[in-house]
């Protein structure tokens, strides 16, 4: 009796917590979707639409030998991109624990803007899910349990959003054009192998 009793409590429990996983999932992506939403809505127009090698004259020589070597005179300009993610991130700001991830992130060069969406398994059946994200001269951070109950939620136009910017602009080696002079980027030597790039979005430059 004791034993069929116990079965019952546990499934019982199992059940509340797959319908709590489930409408956390849910509540997520709707929350997803609503920032891509805002990721396309800042948009803007591309400034030029094809690689033009001859704007690469009087640019740093390390600038120049990069352009050369990953883009080729006429190639589209990169509009837009998406990019999925598989495997272990460190949860420790201290030491090393690794826990397993996956991510799928979209990036608008033209205004610069991203949104990454991750999930990372804290323990087997509680992932922690994540929104990092530049959009609109906004930097977001959101992290909760289940998509839930929230850890972290921070937006502003200030600090964060600089970092988020400089999260973009490191990453644009995935998307080299949005680099291009004509896309925004200026450029300054500082000796024959290095150069210092400059990206400003409204307020904030980096």
């Amino acid at each position: 009796m004791w034993l069929w009793f116990a079965v019952i409590i546990v499934s019982i429990l199992a059940a509340i917590y797959g319908a709590v996983y489930a409408y956390g999932a849910i509540r997520w992506q709707a929350n997803t979707q609503g920032l891509q939403a805002r990721l396309e809505s800042a948009r803007s127009p591309v400034r030029q639409q094809t690689v033009a090698l001859s704007e690469l004259e009087g640019l740093p020589a390390p600038v120049q030998r990069y352009f050369r070597a990953v883009l080729r005179d006429g190639q589209p300009v990169v509009t837009g991109v998406q990019i999925r993610h598989a495997g272990t991130f460190n949860t420790s700001e201290t030491g090393e624990r690794w826990r397993p991830f996956t991510s799928e992130q979209w990036v608008v060069p033209h205004r610069p803007g991203f949104l990454w969406n991750g999930q990372v398994s804290l323990l087997p059946g509680l992932p922690a899910r994540v929104h990092d994200a530049y959009l609109g001269g906004e930097g977001i951070l959101h992290v909760s349990l289940l998509g839930l109950v929230a850890v972290v939620d921070l937006r502003d136009e200030g600090k964060l959003a600089e970092g988020e910017l400089m999260r973009y602009f490191a990453e644009a080696v995935w998307y080299p054009t949005a680099l291009l002079p004509s896309q925004g980027v200026t450029w300054e030597a500082v000796d024959d192998r290095s150069a210092y790039g400059t990206l400003s979005d409204g307020a904030t430059e980096i």
